[in-house]
């Protein structure tokens, strides 16, 4: 049997807090590690506990979840931080993402969704909730997003890694980019690994937002995609 996957909670609401203690704690294959009251504990929980997932509210006292988020992945690159919240403006989706956030899911998605929002993005796939990729997708678009684009980086990714670009910015999951490009799930994320490192980048939402103001992926084709 695998070990459960850590959770820590952070959410500025005590009954939020335990209404997702008591749904994780049904299910045996999640626990729930810790929790948060704010950004700065969350932090500092995140130090301590080393948890598999964050489940990161955004709006909080003393230090917002894009605040925390940004701090946690800046200590930890691999730390998977799921921004769980009530806001779905671009402003929030984008600095979230912008800041390391592994996923971004709405608190009403319902117990199914969040539990496979987080498998997702512990298996290191990007859940997102109905209409945020449109939402990225547009805000890059209108050029809130801005980044140089660099010929000599492009020209350092080789075809391979140029053609996973291309189905992770169709939504792809890790699963699925293995069977079109017949490799197995540990090979993409060791592809994704290494286009990181010659990104300069760890997240994978980053490695995306990153891949489209390279033009290496089309934005078009992302509206059209449904979440996963």
């Amino acid at each position: 049997m695998s070990e459960a996957c850590r959770v820590l909670v952070v959410d500025d609401d005590p009954m939020v807090r335990e209404a997702y203690r008591m749904f994780l704690s049904r299910h045996q294959d999640h626990v729930v590690v810790g929790e948060a009251r704010n950004g700065r504990e969350a932090v500092e929980a995140y130090d301590q506990l080393l948890p598999d997932v964050v489940l990161m509210d955004l709006q909080m006292p003393e230090m917002s979840g894009v605040d925390a988020t940004r701090e946690i992945c800046r200590r930890h690159p691999e730390a998977c931080v799921v921004a769980l919240t009530t806001f779905g403006t671009q402003e929030y989706i984008v600095s979230a993402l912008r800041a390391g956030a592994s996923g971004y899911l709405m608190k009403d998605c319902g117990g199914a969704a969040l539990l496979s929002g987080i498998q997702q993005a512990v298996a290191g796939d990007m859940p997102l909730a109905p209409g945020v990729r449109r939402e990225l997708v547009t805000d890059l678009i209108a050029g809130h997003i801005r980044g140089p684009v660099d010929s000599e980086t492009t020209n350092s990714l080789a075809p391979r890694e140029k053609e996973l670009l291309v189905w992770l910015g169709q939504g792809m999951t890790n699963a699925q980019i293995a069977t079109k490009m017949f490799i197995s799930e540990g090979s993409v994320k060791q592809y994704l690994s290494h286009i990181g490192d010659k990104l300069g980048l760890k997240s994978r939402t980053q490695i995306l937002v990153r891949a489209i103001q390279l033009g290496l992926i089309d934005p078009s084709l992302m509206t059209t995609t449904s979440n996963r």
